[in-house]
């Protein structure tokens, strides 16, 4: 087995400053409605959630490959059991993850400080699947 590491870091108060800017066309084009639900609607707490979704999102770019970037809204990070975080690809980067022979995705989120931060780990099989 193969592991690959992302991680990222994105300091919330940009965040902030771009739901102020651009509202509702900056966070429907980078989170999903389930996203947009679990960080509320308190700007402040909002801005925190979604800078560690963000970095999340990032650190799942780092680690797939392919032609193009995957969209923001195929990586989306879900509330689990115990309301662990849990990543859910979906169309264009569960494709890549799937031709990468990734098996498993591990998330940690932190935010303090004025910086959130998100580590993701996969597991990779040894044989990559064939693209059909």
């Amino acid at each position: 087995m193969k592991v690959l590491v992302g991680t990222d870091v994105q300091p919330i108060d940009e965040v902030a400053a771009s739901i102020r800017q651009y509202g509702p066309r900056y966070t429907r084009r980078l989170y999903t409605a389930h996203e947009l639900e679990c960080c509320g609607e308190d700007p402040v707490t909002a801005a925190s959630g979604l800078a560690a979704r963000f970095a999340a999102k990032e650190a799942v770019l780092k680690i797939l490959d392919g032609p193009e970037p995957a969209p923001w809204t195929s990586i989306e990070v879900h509330r689990g059991e115990n309301d662990r975080p849990e990543l859910v690809l979906s169309t264009i980067a569960a494709d890549q993850a799937r031709r990468q022979g990734i098996r498993h995705l591990s998330v940690s989120l932190s935010h303090g400080g004025g910086v959130a931060t998100a580590t993701v780990v996969a597991q990779v099989s040894r044989r990559r699947m064939v693209a059909r």
